[in-house]
């Protein structure tokens, strides 16, 4: 990114102005991404920057670097960082864990109370397009890292309604193919996604953010078009997009309190049985994904429908993942 060394400065300084004890280098390096030797040429031309900087030896014998908060302008946060406080706290809220959801809107509250008025003025539309640009697939497991850069560049031309260009490696093709998509929202589960139409086409695809290479930002815009992320994202459990079927789960009377306990996707109603048992009902795609997590009940669930998502249960073990074979020519596949 062009303007990266000037960033990490930034984030370098906002960092160790806020330390109460201070960063070492290893702990700035760690902070950054950076190598160690890459910290001191920060370290050092930060020093250069603001004289303020002072170093001190703790009783672990150990150097750090501390920066006075007065050193600093008035600095706003910005609009991402409220963006992605709010969109944690919905999702959070969603998973059923309200006091960190209530949590992350107090610090998104004091960060908006921190900007000047006018500032924050301009700064909402930006908070509220990201908020619906981005969401959470409602997929169980680890998450791959992604890319600060590439999200950035992906945020600003969602914000800008630009066209992007990207070098892309789908699943069919060893070698990257040059694309330019309009880009609407990402899609973060197990691995990221971008939610975007190519250029000239109309239909919907999700692009997977860790085949994307090269990605930049381009002058010419796109019209925008009324898109519901949240809907398109509900359409399935997980992120593989495929037409919602009406599922219906039965959890024994033994599981039937944890199972009451889960969200097991946004549209669900439950029900008890006169025994004890809990129903569960909602519409979805990506039955295979919800196969996988329904595993994890055993015995305490039974599939009374639909069918097919019984019989992939007992056809274990499960065919791999589609998320990773599917290909770009399927209107609401993962790319």
């Amino acid at each position: 990114m062009r303007y990266q060394p000037a960033v990490r400065l930034l984030r370098l300084a906002i960092a160790l102005a806020g330390s109460r004890t201070g960063l070492s280098l290893d702990e700035m390096a760690e902070f950054l991404e950076v190598n160690r030797r890459t910290a001191e040429r920060l370290r050092n031309a930060l020093g250069e920057t603001f004289p303020q900087l002072t170093n001190v030896e703790g009783d672990d014998r150990i150097r750090r670097w501390r920066l006075p908060r007065e050193a600093l302008p008035h600095m706003a946060p910005r609009p991402p960082i409220i963006a992605t406080l709010d969109a944690m706290a919905r999702d959070l809220d969603r998973q059923g864990d309200a006091a960190r959801a209530l949590d992350l809107r107090d610090a998104a509250a004091m960060f908006r109370a921190a900007m000047r008025p006018e500032f924050l003025r301009r700064s909402e539309p930006d908070i509220e397009a990201l908020m619906q640009a981005e969401g959470s697939a409602a997929t169980p497991g680890p998450r791959r890292r992604l890319d600060p850069d590439l999200l950035a560049t992906i945020r600003h031309c969602i914000l800008a309604c630009r066209k992007l260009a990207i070098s892309y490696r789908s699943a069919e093709q060893a070698a990257m193919q040059e694309r330019t998509l309009c880009p609407y929202g990402v899609l973060y589960g197990r691995r990221g996604y971008l939610v975007a139409h190519l250029d000239g086409t109309e239909a919907m695809r999700l692009w997977r953010l860790d085949r994307i290479g090269e990605a930049r930002a381009l002058e010419e815009s796109f019209p925008p078009r009324d898109f519901d992320l949240g809907a398109y994202a509900a359409q399935s459990f997980g992120v593989f997009q495929e037409p919602p079927e009406t599922i219906v789960l039965r959890f024994t009377p033994d599981a039937a309190a944890d199972a009451a306990a889960w969200q097991f996707h946004p549209s669900q109603v439950q029900e008890r049985d006169d025994d004890g048992a809990l129903i569960v009902r909602f519409s979805c795609g990506g039955l295979q994904e919800l196969a996988w997590h329904l595993m994890t009940w055993g015995d305490s669930v039974a599939i009374l429908a639909p069918k097919r998502l019984a019989e992939l249960i007992a056809t274990w073990p499960l065919p791999a993942d589609r998320t990773a074979t599917a290909t770009d020519e399927a209107p609401r596949s993962p790319s």
